[in-house]
């Protein structure tokens, strides 16, 4: 009911957080009445203390990056962004909330990097400060995909093609890395890119056929190489 004195409670909570020690990056969450001049004032003293700090966009100031919410963003090259999504239902712990399958997990984090963003996947703890047991074990699922697989969303850049319900692309150096996330038994079709594609592999180095012609790029995935 009042914003000048709740932007002073803000600002001064602000100031105590950056006291501790370098932070990579502040994730408000301000009353949407904030308008940009009120949030650029909060960003600015932020930034007086922390120079480099990076600061999302709900301070009613667009900052740093965007933060679409329980939904994956699209695919955007020019301003960073992270999608925020819940691990279940809620972001609080809720018992016997519906959780994710590791198959939406891993399609969630997949789509998120080929889109060019990042993923913020929440757990809530429970009241004694614990996370949930089947809830650890969902990130551990991960975490085994992630030792295996990581490379290709590690440190990689969206695309070169942008998502589609079946192919999600990454890219790092000369190399990109497609995630097919529905089997299909025709080859993998996609628009041809204006470089020569020099080897194609599946992930244990096998080589599998590749050709571009009339625009269109073809690979050929034997099978039996196909993983859940």
């Amino acid at each position: 009911s009042d914003l000048d004195r709740y932007t002073e409670y803000l600002k001064a909570q602000t100031r105590e957080l950056l006291s501790y020690g370098p932070l990579f990056t502040i994730w408000y969450d301000v009353p949407q009445k904030f308008g940009a001049a009120r949030g650029a004032s909060v960003i600015n003293m932020a930034r007086a203390i922390q120079p480099d700090i990076v600061i999302n966009n709900r301070s009613g100031h667009p900052g740093d990056y965007d933060t679409p919410e329980q939904k994956i963003g699209g695919f955007q090259l020019d301003r960073p962004w992270e999608t925020c999504m819940t691990l279940c239902n809620q972001w609080s712990w809720k018992p016997g909330d519906p959780m994710k399958s590791l198959e939406q997990c891993l399609h969630t984090l997949i789509r998120t990097n080929g889109g060019d963003g990042n993923l913020l996947f929440n757990v809530g703890p429970e009241p004694t400060g614990i996370i949930e047991p089947r809830q650890v074990e969902r990130l551990r699922e991960m975490g085994a995909w992630l030792a295996k697989h990581g490379h290709t969303l590690h440190a990689t850049r969206g695309g070169p093609w942008k998502p589609s319900e079946s192919i999600v692309s990454t890219r790092k150096a000369d190399k990109i890395y497609l995630h097919l996330l529905r089997k299909t038994s025709a080859p993998v079709t996609l628009p041809a890119l204006p470089v020569e594609i020099r080897s194609a592999t599946l992930p244990d180095g096998t080589a599998i056929p590749h050709q571009s012609a009339n625009g269109t790029l073809t690979l050929t995935v034997p099978e039996n190489s196909w993983a859940p």
